[in-house]
């Protein structure tokens, strides 16, 4: 499928909530077409404009116009997608062919993942703006506690790539249990 794609520096795994900004006309038109396209993806992107081949395929959820008159929305991403065949339109927007990729099965009792989901617990007490974002969290899910870390943490995206692959889980709970509860001395 040939999908817009919405080159951002965002890493977002299935499942994972984010609200963008949109004011340049390409985007709000693109955003405007997001039912005629089945959403659009957000692509990794660095400061070169290098995106990468692989990214998020997102719904909008809600959107809003701010005080500054610039649109608000939140988006969902639905699925991960490998990212090939790049054309730029004459106004500059992006399109892609977007292939389903698989990630994670869903994942309810890896017992290792007690610690991580309770310090996510304990994340979202300290900041309104997730509670906002998730209004129904999953935190019974062990799959999807390990991507929102992963989302969260402030660590390269050369380090979260690591996690899109389907057999990735084990070495994302084994990275978070590093970075997270070692560091901080929360393992018992």
């Amino acid at each position: 499928m040939i999908l817009p794609l919405f080159p951002l520096p965002i890493f977002l795994l299935p499942a994972g909530v984010t609200q963008l900004r949109i004011f340049e006309q390409r985007y709000l038109t693109m955003i405007k077409n997001a039912n005629k396209t089945d959403g659009f993806i957000i692509g990794y992107a660095n400061n070169d404009d290098e995106i990468s081949n692989w990214g998020s395929w997102v719904d909008i959820i809600d959107f809003d116009t701010g005080d500054d008159g610039m649109l608000n929305i939140l988006v969902r991403c639905k699925k991960l997608v490998k990212v090939s065949q790049h054309k730029r339109q004459q106004d500059k927007l992006i399109t892609v062919k977007a292939t389903p990729l698989l990630h994670w099965p869903e994942i309810n009792s890896n017992k290792r993942c007690i610690p991580l989901r309770t310090q996510l617990q304990q994340l979202f007490k300290q900041h309104d703006t997730l509670n906002k974002l998730y209004a129904t969290p999953a935190f019974y899910r062990d799959d999807w506690v390990v991507a929102r870390w992963l989302e969260l943490l402030p660590v390269s995206f050369e380090n979260k790539k690591l996690f899109v692959h389907p057999n990735s889980f084990i070495s994302a709970v084994d990275f978070l249990t590093t970075v997270i509860l070692e560091e901080n001395n929360l393992i018992t």
